[in-house]
């Protein structure tokens, strides 16, 4: 048998010997009836000795789509989600649109309601069979997936149609796509899988324009005062000491703005912080790198007269956006990975002025800084729980390895954050349940570092708790999970407040109609009931030893840990 050739009995069991061999490490799977022949070649793993994607049990689709996001994230390789056929895709449309919008590459797939009612293996054997067909499955997900298709006849070209996802799925943008897997294609016996290639051909990255390059080179060396706002530039860890190489040499300031990826240490003297609109009087050039909403207009303002805007990113435009400003008078197609290279060798020769805008910047640094001592010193001196007082206590007592998810509560105004993938911020879709399954993720990831998900009551409960906590112990992912209980929507009570500013919401006692979560459930026995450690916490002078109790639960028992944390 030749070496590209494969013994198997199912297409189904051939489609996970091909994810193995294109590099799919887990199948993070919800699975349902569509699943029989998956589950027949797992069985016969044992015996057959095929080598599959480890198989990851979720008992919520958020949670699988969730977690193969937060994976993905860290290693930069697409994983495979499998789900059951439509109600299951339904359950996971909120968490793929997070994928979507964060540009995570996966191959996601759901079976099909069986296309026979009778005459072939895989027909339909069980009432939902009828009911749960849909005339157009993938019309529930085609507008937020970058390719979709069916898997017709799986003897035939199940190696192209999955080299095909895979390629595209990781072609920039990047994104997901959706594969439909109907049973009887995946029942069908196939006794033999023969790869024709061995490795995927993935489409290079864009390089920038010469030309365009040279000319943002010109308006930085002219500039006084050249910020970048970036939200993604760190997305690749590699790129953080390059962007970090190039700003610390030519004088340009960072605002990490609504930031999902950590893109310049927090100590970087041309760091600026996390919002732009304290720096709208002195920018005279603002570079929008890989920055959806790189400020907001009606909150912000803008950009002071003859500031120049420049949009750079794999989609300068974000054209899956419906409606986007932020125009400005150059837009250059590229990586982060391939623009800071170029850019840099074509400042080189402009290093004119550095000197002095480096001072510039690093003097608003300074301030920045000065600012944020005072506003912590002022709370460690009448502690309150509240956000910035469980950010000041994380800071100080998460280890320096630690990587933290957040869904609400932690920010890098407050967190100090080094090293490149160290911190994560949910998507810009904010759907919310993201930040546990994306920290369970991470931690797959990442086993022997401190992983930290940083979750409101809200974003903790529409994550399905009972199903992130259960996965947690069958993988043995020793998570730890703050929240900031506030027994609130503190988005929707903040929205009326601020739409309507002398409204009845804002005069109306907290929280405001629509808005209130309470009572909520005593959180920490959720952890409790997977075998983790829980623990509430009301007294802010109470939580640093809170918190040290949960690091060395996670840390030197490997269990997971929750801290339900009373807020204001």
């Amino acid at each position: 048998m030749a070496t590209n050739a494969y013994p198997v009995e199912s297409v189904g069991e051939a489609f996970l010997v091909l994810m193995k061999r294109r590099g799919v490490d887990h199948f993070f799977v919800n699975a349902g009836t569509d699943s029989a022949s998956l589950v027949e070649a797992y069985a016969r793993q044992p015996s057959s000795g095929l080598d599959f994607p480890n198989p990851v049990v979720c008992t919520h689709e958020n949670l699988a789509v969730g977690m193969a996001h937060g994976y993905t994230m860290v290693t930069g390789r697409p994983q495979a989600v499998m789900l059951h056929v439509s109600v299951g895709a339904a359950n996971a449309v909120c968490a793929l649109m997070n994928a979507a919008r964060d540009n995570i590459p996966m191959l996601f797939t759901a079976g099909r309601t069986p296309l026979f009612e009778q005459g072939r293996r895989g027909a339909r054997n069980v009432p939902i069979h009828w009911a749960q067909e849909m005339f157009d499955q993938a019309g529930m997900v085609r507008e937020i997936v970058k390719w979709d298709y069916e898997l017709r006849d799986g003897t035939v070209n199940l190696e192209d149609i999955v080299d095909r996802a895979l390629a595209v799925t990781s072609a920039p943008p990047q994104g997901p796509v959706y594969l439909t897997l109907p049973r009887e294609v995946l029942a069908t016996e196939m006794r033999e899988l023969v790869l024709e290639r061995e490795t995927l051909a993935v489409p290079s990255e864009p390089a920038p324009d010469p030309r365009a390059v040279e000319q943002l080179a010109a308006m930085i060396a002219t500039a006084e005062f050249p910020v970048i706002a970036t939200a993604t530039a760190g997305r690749r860890p590699s790129d953080v000491p390059v962007l970090a190489a190039l700003c610390d040499a030519h004088g340009i300031g960072v605002v990490e703005t609504h930031a999902r990826f950590l893109g310049l240490p927090s100590s970087h003297p041309m760091h600026l912080g996390i919002a732009l609109k304290p720096h709208f009087p002195k920018a005279d050039l603002i570079i929008v790198l890989e920055a959806d909403v790189p400020w907001m207009p009606s909150v912000d303002g803008g950009p002071r007269a003859g500031c120049k805007v420049v949009n750079a990113g794999v989609d300068p435009l974000f054209s899956q956006y419906p409606v986007r400003g932020f125009g400005g008078q150059l837009a250059i197609t590229a990586t982060t990975t391939t623009l800071l290279p170029a850019l840099a060798a074509a400042l080189g020769a402009k290093s004119a002025g550095a000197e002095a805008r480096r001072e510039r910047i690093m003097a608003a640094s300074r301030a920045m800084r000065e600012g944020r001592a005072a506003r912590i010193a002022a709370l460690k001196a009448a502690p309150r729980m509240n956000k910035d007082w469980m950010n000041i206590c994380l800071n100080d007592a998460k280890p320096a390895d630690a990587t933290v998810v957040n869904e609400y509560w932690s920010t890098r105004g407050l967190l100090d954050c080094e090293a490149p993938g160290s911190f994560f911020h949910h998507p810009p879709a904010a759907g919310l349940g993201w930040g546990m399954p994306a920290a369970l993720g991470v931690q797959m990831a990442q086993p022997g570092r401190t992983v930290i998900a940083t979750l409101g009551d809200g974003a903790y409960m529409f994550a399905n708790p009972a199903a992130c906590h259960q996965v947690a112990a069958a993988m043995e992912l020793p998570l730890l999970t703050i929240l900031c209980n506030n027994a609130r929507w503190h988005a929707v009570q903040n929205a009326a407040q601020t739409l309507y500013p002398d409204g009845h919401a804002s005069k109306h006692a907290t929280p405001v109609p629509l808005a209130d979560l309470s009572p909520t459930p005593a959180f920490e026995k959720y952890a409790e009931a997977s075998g983790g450690y829980g623990e509430v916490v009301s007294d802010p002078m109470a939580l640093p030893g809170a918190i040290e109790r949960a690091l060395r639960v996670v840390r030197e028992e490997k269990r997971q840990a929750l801290l339900n944390v009373l807020s204001a």
